[in-house]
């Protein structure tokens, strides 16, 4: 019996240590103030990047409402070095909602969606070191409703 319960902790210990993805350089996001997102309010997430040989995936995660008053979110990510030099901007739009049928996309709970959508796929980095991703919302609305939060995920891309 002794050795059936030492058999199972051990199975349990490597499903969990099989779980961790040492492939994600950063997870982070950013809540806003009262389910509002205005122009002015720039969301840095700070990141290193030790393998320059690699390239990675970058991910926005958006959560949002019903509130949110267009079907797409226009950012600017822009790419910013350790002594904050810009190194690149990019403007991207991302849909939330279907155009047509109004139907929010991601995963549902209550009222609020949550949405991973892939921003580049092999971004690369000059040197090692430490970065940051700045994401501004570009809309022609200075104040957006409905966004509870934005995120950025990178994932070292495993050859």
């Amino acid at each position: 019996m002794k050795l059936f319960v030492q058999a199972g902790l051990l199975f349990i210990g490597a499903v969990l240590f099989s779980c961790t993805d040492s492939a994600i350089v950063t997870e982070a996001k950013i809540d806003t103030p009262e389910t509002n997102w205005t122009q002015t309010t720039k969301m840095d997430f700070p990141f290193e990047i030790t393998d320059v040989s690699a390239s990675y995936k970058l991910f926005y995660q958006i959560r949002y409402n019903n509130d949110y008053p267009y079907y797409n979110l226009w950012v600017n990510r822009i790419l910013l070095d350790e002594n904050g030099n810009m190194i690149s901007k990019k403007l991207q739009g991302m849909d939330l909602f279907h155009a047509s049928t109004g139907e929010p996309y991601g995963a549902g709970f209550g009222n609020f969606f949550d949405y991973k959508i892939l921003s580049d796929s092999m971004q690369r980095f000059p040197k090692a070191g430490k970065y940051t991703i700045r994401l501004e919302q570009t809309m022609r609305k200075d104040t957006l409703s409905g966004i509870g939060s934005v995120g950025v995920e990178i994932i070292k891309n495993i050859q």
